[in-house]
């Protein structure tokens, strides 16, 4: 084979490549600013919400946890996880 077939082959396997990846559609996705800010600010919004409700279930799980503790009357750890329980209740 010339160095012709072999470049025009080759360049036909690159533009198939950037079709399979969908090239064209990334580079208008990143020059239009508006979309991008628009889907930046979305994909914020929601990881904001995410750490939120995360937070929020992981905190009950650790008050329930705690209190079950503090139920089980250990002597140490039960007097200061019913004082702990008892100041995250009284501050909610």
């Amino acid at each position: 084979m010339k160095l012709h077939e072999v470049l025009i082959k080759r360049m036909e396997h690159i533009v198939v490549r950037m079709e399979q990846i969908q090239l064209d559609a990334y580079l208008r996705y990143v020059h239009n600013w508006k979309r991008r800010l628009f889907s930046e600010f979305l994909n914020g919004v929601m990881r904001g919400i995410g750490f939120s409700v995360g937070f929020t279930v992981l905190g009950a799980l650790v008050i329930a946890v705690l209190r079950r503790i503090a139920l089980a009357n250990l002597p140490v750890i039960g007097r200061f996880l019913a004082e702990l329980v008892r100041l995250v209740e009284n501050n909610l």
